[in-house]
């Protein structure tokens, strides 16, 4: 962990990050708000009753954030993988490189999206192995045909829910896949 953020209050609970924290940097461990997030809210102009700035109607949509559609971007560049070779992993990649220390939001997505596809790669090595090992152990065959659907959806629509996260300035974390990039 970076020990420049640690000993940083929350801007929003109080709560002071500690070495063992380990939650990403750009999260409170306790609350779990986005540091930078908060921050850019609590310096938006005033907002009226329905919580709107002042004078904005009811059908004007509030626009998307640059840190928010670079995140959504990095989740979606996994779909666009499926019909453009290596987008996946290229576009979170940049998206790393270039936000790197300016935008700790989709930074973190983008991390968060590399992670995804080197673990959907690791599991769709597994089912190649238990099918391999089904000329061995035929009840291997059942189980690894049950884990390529898991995967084969889990790997459409996990992307899927993380975009509409990041869309909101949510964090999403996949589940059960290797945190190889923090």
């Amino acid at each position: 962990m970076d020990t420049s953020i640690v000993g940083k209050p929350c801007p929003k609970c109080a709560y002071v990050r500690a070495a063992s924290d380990t939650a990403p940097e750009w999260q409170c461990p306790k609350c779990g708000i986005a540091y930078a997030k908060f921050l850019q809210v609590q310096a938006a102009p005033e907002r009226g009753s329905a919580g709107r700035p002042a004078g904005q109607s009811k059908t004007a949509a509030a626009p998307v954030g640059e840190s928010h559609g670079m995140a959504m971007f990095a989740h979606l560049s996994i779909l666009l993988g499926y019909i453009i070779p290596f987008v996946n992993i290229i576009v979170p990649a940049v998206i790393w490189n270039m936000k790197r220390g300016e935008d700790e939001v989709a930074v973190a997505c983008a991390k968060e999206a590399i992670n995804f596809q080197i673990s959907v790669l690791l599991w769709w090595l597994g089912v190649v192995g238990l099918a391999v090992l089904g000329f061995l152990i035929r009840p291997s065959v059942y189980l690894g045909m049950l884990l390529a659907v898991i995967v084969f959806f889990g790997s459409i629509i996990l992307p899927i829910i993380a975009a509409v996260k990041a869309s909101r300035g949510e964090s999403y974390y996949y589940p059960r896949i290797w945190h190889i990039f923090e």
